[in-house]
């Protein structure tokens, strides 16, 4: 069988064929936490974009590297969770009493944000205080409240590289699951950093200026006067209509 990849030029990892110990050797190292592109780096091992056709030839081979991803990424996930939990132990105010607020707990909290763990699952967290607490803090605490929304923004940097992942590890069989992981993932970085992340905000950022230029030429005497107007039937220009301009 040949190598499938279909691409003229390329001549690393040409003339490497599928086999089945091959395939668990790539998912192997993916679940290691090894990117694809890693892997298909060393010797012995298939250019990416002949990996990438396997999954779309080999069904299971595809489901095993959909498998792969989604271990690595867990065990990512835990690994953070668990080093912030080491710092936190390290951090921790003597008598162990976790639930009154301290700068250790309010840091370890926000560097959980930081990596992308959400504050729900945070707080599910038996040595962490519940969501009541951090938002009462948030309130009290300003010192706290400037390191949450720092660490919000930091965790929208986090999700903007996830949604990749997640777009690029997509196969014809996860696509439809995966838009929708993608999607969420989107729409949650948008929103926690907005003027880096949202386009439709710097459309209203010019159209606020706009007008406050417009404000201030009409408060001097002067300035463009802009009419918008909003027709209910659209006009045919076939039977010779057109719209108005003032």
């Amino acid at each position: 069988m040949a190598d499938g990849s279909g691409q003229g030029g390329i001549s690393a990892g040409a003339g490497v064929r599928f086999s089945q110990a091959l395939g668990e050797a790539i998912c192997a190292r993916v679940a290691a936490g090894e990117t694809l592109a890693s892997v298909c780096r060393s010797p012995g091992m298939p250019h990416r974009l002949t990996a990438t056709n396997w999954r779309r030839q080999y069904p299971e081979f595809g489901a095993a590297m959909d498998a792969a991803a989604l271990a690595a990424r867990t065990a990512r996930r835990l690994a953070e969770r668990e080093a912030a939990a080491r710092w936190m132990a390290r951090r921790k105010a003597p008598g162990g009493q976790r639930a009154k607020y301290g700068p250790a707990l309010a840091e370890a909290i926000c560097a959980r944000l930081s990596c992308g763990e959400s504050l729900l699952a945070i707080c599910r967290d038996p040595a962490m205080p519940g969501m009541p607490t951090v938002f009462r803090w948030l309130r009290e605490y300003p010192e706290f409240e400037a390191m949450y929304v720092v660490a919000r923004r930091e965790q929208a940097d986090y999700l903007l590289d996830e949604a990749r992942e997640v777009a690029m590890g997509a196969t014809p069989k996860s696509v439809w699951a995966d838009r929708l992981r993608f999607d969420t993932i989107r729409w949650m970085t948008a929103r926690l950093a907005p003027k880096k992340y949202c386009e439709r905000l710097v459309v209203a950022q010019g159209l606020a200026a706009l007008a406050a230029e417009q404000a201030e030429a009409a408060g001097k005497g002067g300035g463009l006067t802009v009419v918008i107007r909003r027709f209910t039937d659209a006009p045919d220009p076939e039977a010779g209509e057109y719209p108005e301009i003032d």
